[in-house]
C-alpha cells in the first residue's frame, strides 16, 4: 500500500503505463482479498479491468491520421493564383 501512496505523491502526473500498472495492482489486490466465505473480491477486480479497458479504448479512438496533399499550380484564365493556405490565418 505504501508503494501506491508514494506513487500518488509524485509531483508530475502519472504516465499511461503507471496508470495501467496501478490498475493491474488494484486488480491483484482485489483478487487476494477474500470475504468471510473465502470468495475473492471479484467485483472490484472487474472494475479495475473495466477502467483499464476504457483507457485503452479511448486511446485507440483518439488516434487520428492526417494527410497533407501538395497542390500544384492553380491558374484561372492564364493567371496563376498565389494560395497561402494555412499561412497568416486568424482563428475566429
Amino acid at each position: 500500500m505504501k508503494e501506491l501512496e508514494n506513487k500518488t505523491k509524485k509531483s508530475s502526473p502519472p504516465s499511461l503505463l503507471d496508470i495501467i500498472e496501478e490498475l493491474d495492482e488494484l486488480k491483484n489486490i482485489a483478487l487476494n482479498c477474500f470475504d468471510k466465505n473465502g470468495n475473492p473480491n471479484i467485483s472490484s477486480a472487474i472494475k479495475a479491468v473495466e477502467a483499464k479497458s476504457k483507457i485503452i479504448s479511448n486511446l485507440n479512438n483518439n488516434k487520428s491520421a492526417s494527410t497533407v496533399v501538395q497542390m500544384g499550380e492553380v491558374k484561372i484564365d492564364g493567371i496563376q493564383l498565389k494560395l497561402n493556405i494555412g499561412e497568416n490565418c486568424k482563428e475566429i
